[in-house]
């Protein structure tokens, strides 16, 4: 998007503009939207948050700090999202630790119990909340990858998918099938990288 000239660049036209709805975005953020082309929800949907933040950069002529990079993501799930959960937008819930691939290949922010009921396996170190069904100390992927092998996540692992992968009683064996392969395509993906 084209920025606007500097005067829109000091202050909005608009106290308490549209955009100030997104979660997060305060009178900065709102004013740099604004420079940078963005004026309602709607022109937001679709953009990804590493280009408004790439946008922000070149705005600037400066690299921003990176937390702004987290509440784009946390920008773009809201304006994306049919029903937005609110937990989820919360800009701290879409730092890299979230939003890239956990051990396994799950990605935190992607699931349902996430934060209300869990925090992320790096966060809890991998004592999730399905560890009651096995009886468990530790989730058998993240013992294996973190703790003993010191590394980020499987992707590479000869063994994979291994017998420490276990099935989610609380789901059927077709969603646990679907989930399996999203998780292995994602470690596919992060070993490419």
């Amino acid at each position: 998007m084209k920025p606007r000239n500097n005067t829109q660049l000091q202050s909005s036209e608009t106290p308490g503009h549209e955009l100030r709805k997104i979660p997060n975005v305060g009178e900065s953020t709102e004013r740099m939207l604004l420079a940078m082309g963005y004026d309602s929800i709607e022109s937001l949907k679709g953009k990804p948050a590493a280009e408004l933040y790439r946008e922000e950069c070149a705005l600037r002529r400066t690299a921003v700090d990176r937390c702004q990079l987290y509440l784009y993501r946390a920008v773009e799930y809201f304006v994306n999202t049919e029903n937005p959960d609110p937990a989820k937008c919360k800009w701290w819930y879409w730092k890299d630790e979230y939003v890239e691939v956990a051990p396994c290949g799950a990605v935190c922010v992607e699931c349902a119990r996430f934060p209300r009921e869990c925090r992320g396996c790096r966060t809890i170190r991998g004592k999730v909340f399905w560890l009651e069904y096995p009886q468990e100390v530790c989730c058998p992927v993240y013992d294996c990858c973190v703790n003993r092998k010191r590394k980020k996540h499987c992707a590479g692992c000869e063994q994979l998918p291994c017998s420490r992968y276990k099935k989610d009683p609380t789901i059927s064996d077709e969603q646990n099938a679907r989930n399996l392969r999203k998780m292995l395509d994602r470690l596919e993906k992060a070993n490419r990288k």
